[in-house]
């Protein structure tokens, strides 16, 4: 009975996806995102270029617009398919055990979008990780100070608008490993920001890892 609900609700939500096609027509770049694996990504899609900091391992090149759509589509729209593929590229990355951080957002952020896409990409990770190698931590890095959409701004606004921004609730066990995971960097000033507060109150090993820059 479970097996043909699942069935009939798989229907049902074609049926919904093909209305909403026809009502907003998706972008050719979403449509190659559809059909494409998180494996065949990951090898075909282009590499991201040394980023500003040595902290900071990005995967994909932020300048291709199917790396481009991949990312709009989980911070705004929350597609599952792209979070799944973005997932299965930074799980690959990880190579050995480590706490996983979010880059935090505000309250108000959270309040008008819903959720936190990193948050998202942690929670896929984790579900990949059948070995247990990884831990998650979404309340160590809060956010306690909102800033406007950086993304017209230039590079020294950024990195004057990321300062203070951050807040460290917790000092545990300060030899462990922490990657904070971020969809995009682009100059690097919140990643920077994020890890420079973990190392002021002690945590010694603190690195970045995004899925494009």
């Amino acid at each position: 009975m479970e097996k043909r609900d699942d069935i009939i609700a798989e229907k049902f939500m074609r049926i919904v996806y093909h209305i909403i096609d026809f009502l907003f027509p998706p972008s050719p770049e979403e449509i190659k995102l559809r059909a494409i694996s998180p494996e065949d990504f990951l090898k075909n899609a282009p590499r991201a270029s040394l980023t500003e900091f040595p902290f900071i391992k990005s995967i994909f090149s932020y300048k291709d617009p199917l790396v481009k759509e991949l990312v709009w589509q989980i911070k705004y729209k929350k597609n599952r398919k792209a979070v799944e593929i973005a997932s299965y590229t930074l799980f690959h990355n990880l190579k050995e055990p480590v706490l996983l951080v979010p880059i935090p957002i505000s309250k108000k952020r959270r309040k008008e979008r819903g959720y936190n896409q990193c948050e998202l990409l942690i929670d896929e990770i984790m579900r990949l990780d059948s070995e247990n190698r990884f831990k998650k931590d979404y309340e160590l890095l809060i956010r306690s100070k909102h800033i406007e959409k950086q993304t017209h701004k230039g590079r020294n606004e950024r990195l004057e608008n990321t300062k203070n921004i951050f807040e460290v609730t917790k000092k545990e066990n300060l030899n462990q490993k922490i990657i904070i995971v971020d969809d995009v960097s682009t100059t690097g000033s919140t990643l920077k920001e994020a890890r420079e507060e973990l190392l002021k109150v002690g945590y010694l090993n603190v690195t970045g890892l995004t899925v494009a820059h």
